[in-house]
């Protein structure tokens, strides 16, 4: 039997100080710091209960980059912040003494579907079966099937690289994402697609935390590509964590960073939108 959490009205004093200082600032959306909205947050579909310090409901992704342009702040440097899409996980992925930052209050509007070019743009709070149940007068269908459809975000499947049944035949999700908009930890806005190789040296010099991150990861698959041809499974259904083997495709010649955003469990850059390829829905 799990213990029973200690009701903790009172929260750790820097907390306290960054959601003061946030709900000054041009956070739309809601703060609750409340116990019962914290009490629905300390579990999820695992064994295990952490209770957050508040629950983040963004508006937009104006918000997450408030959220995250604030915590630069010194005095702000130990908030923690863990994405939060259906809770389906069964390993505590969602859970955090930090701060939830949950989409599926506000975020979860289907952008614009293309049935002409087969795709779609989501927010990361749509549900699968949301998304199926408007895609179907189209003919169409996002491939990645969970049990937990009814509940599972497109947030998380793509956080945690879903698959579930027919995964033989369609894939992982990261198969089928297309384009991701995110925010970074200081605020940055960036979309991450397929792209080539002179794409990719003109990223890795942008100023700043974007070039960056292309410097090193280019540095990392390219130095370490034999440790990792050798050392990562060659499994049809991949386990989450940053999947460095598929950051270049087979031939070299296009770079994808949403392959390690995939299945890095938000560690990496919050979602904010996705823009998703569809099939034809089968017949039978």
């Amino acid at each position: 039997m799990l213990p029973k959490l200690k009701s903790q009205d009172q929260l750790i004093p820097q907390y306290a100080e960054y959601l003061a200082a946030l709900s000054q600032s041009n956070f739309q959306g809601d703060i609750c710091t409340d116990f019962a909205s914290r009490l629905v947050m300390a579990t999820d579909n695992s064994i295990y209960q952490i209770l957050p310090q508040a629950v983040l409901y963004p508006k937009n992704s104006s918000d997450i980059q408030v959220a995250f342009t604030l915590s630069q702040q010194p005095q702000f440097e130990a908030i923690r912040f863990s994405p939060r899409g259906g809770g389906t996980g069964t390993n505590g992925q969602s859970l955090t003494p930090g701060i939830i930052i949950d989409c599926s209050r506000h975020m979860h509007h289907i952008l614009e579907i293309n049935a002409s070019e087969q795709w779609v743009r989501v927010q990361p709070g749509v549900v699968l079966d949301q998304l199926n149940d408007a895609l179907s007068a189209q003919g169409l269908f996002f491939a990645p099937s969970l049990s937990p459809s009814s509940r599972a975000t497109l947030g998380g499947m793509f956080s945690t690289d879903a698959c579930g049944l027919g995964s033989c035949c369609y894939g992982r999700t990261s198969q089928h994402v297309l384009a991701v908009s995110s925010i970074l930890s200081d605020g940055t806005a960036w979309q991450s697609a397929t792209i080539d190789l002179k794409r990719l040296a003109t990223c890795k010099q942008i100023p700043g935390i974007i070039g960056e991150i292309h410097q090193c990861v280019d540095e990392m698959v390219t130095t370490h590509q034999s440790e990792i041809d050798h050392r990562f499974p060659k499994l049809p259904r991949h386990m989450t964590g940053y999947n460095l083997a598929k950051v270049y495709d087979a031939d070299r010649k296009h770079f994808n960073l949403n392959y390690l955003l995939s299945g890095s469990e938000g560690t990496l850059a919050f979602i904010t939108e996705l823009k998703l390829n569809l099939l034809p829905k089968p017949a039978y």
